[in-house]
């Protein structure tokens, strides 16, 4: 072989290598950027998840005001700077007391609400802080969706025509990352689930992972809305020995008939789980509180 010939064959060696090396590093990044957290926080009796991207995090309800130190320190130990979207799913102090110090703590570019009337000390507490931080506030309605990096989320309800007061006007998103879904209902009762069953077909309720209406009352989470969601892993968040009782009996009992695993905050504390977009997968985490 000519010394011509074997410093070309080196220079084809060096470009496939090379070329390799770049397609691995793609799919590494590929890898990273499909990498989504959920967690579940525990705030007592009341709801709040975080969704962690690459690109930027979202924050679905922020727990009752008791709380809302609390979450803002955990939020900032989990590395939260910026919120690229805050749902509030309706105005109960238990989703929207800790809203204000989460808003005050981190910049939010776009804040869902159901658009409701309703008046409160909680509720003046929070528009105070969408006003003086800027955010952009959004009356939520089915079909409005957000891309945040490999997320895609879609409000399933409220409807145009619904009622928004109460439990039932609540937001109901549905987040889905690749192949696998993640559908957080709120504290929706069994009218709000009846609407929804007759507005969308099994493929559209399905998810794998479900955050379980309203605490896991016996008010929501029917046996045919079940059905149709069909979750892996139910999460149901609560307080430890909450006045309500929740959760409901009845509700553990459904969920056991579709085959869900049940997590609870109260028993479990923060519950995490994460997805490359092709299953879901919980991780344990060390309770600290």
């Amino acid at each position: 072989m000519t010394k011509k010939n074997r410093i070309y064959r080196l220079l084809c060696l060096l470009l496939c290598t090379g070329l390799l090396f770049l397609s691995l590093a793609s799919c590494r990044t590929e890898e990273r950027e499909a990498h989504v957290e959920v967690y579940f926080l525990d705030v007592g009796q009341g709801d709040c998840a975080l969704l962690r991207t690459e690109v930027g995090d979202v924050l679905i309800d922020a727990g009752p005001e008791s709380a809302q130190e609390a979450l803002v320190s955990r939020l900032h130990s989990l590395g939260v700077t910026a919120l690229r979207l805050a749902v509030f799913t309706h105005a109960d102090e238990d989703h929207l007391g800790g809203a204000d110090g989460v808003l005050r703590s981190f910049p939010t570019e776009t804040v869902w609400v159901n658009g409701s009337e309703e008046e409160s000390e909680t509720v003046s507490a929070f528009l105070s802080a969408v006003a003086d931080t800027g955010a952009e506030l959004i009356a939520a309605r089915a079909g409005d969706r957000m891309r945040v990096g490999v997320l895609d989320l879609l409000v399933l309800a409220p409807f145009s025509d619904a009622v928004l007061e109460g439990n039932s006007g609540s937001v109901v998103v549905k987040v889905t990352c690749g192949r696998v879904s993640a559908l957080f209902s709120g504290d929706a009762e069994l009218d709000a689930e009846e609407a929804l069953l007759a507005a969308y077909g099994r493929e559209a309720l399905s998810a794998g992972l479900y955050k379980a209406s309203h605490h896991g009352a016996a008010n929501g989470s029917s046996e045919a809305f079940l059905r149709a969601v069909r979750p892996q892993y139910a999460v149901i968040s609560c307080g430890a020995d909450n006045p309500y009782g929740h959760p409901n009996g009845a509700t553990l009992l459904r969920l056991a008939g579709i085959g869900a695993e049940v997590f609870r905050t109260d028993l479990m504390g923060d519950i995490l789980f994460i997805t490359d977009g092709t299953k879901w997968e919980r991780i344990e985490l060390w309770r600290t509180y």
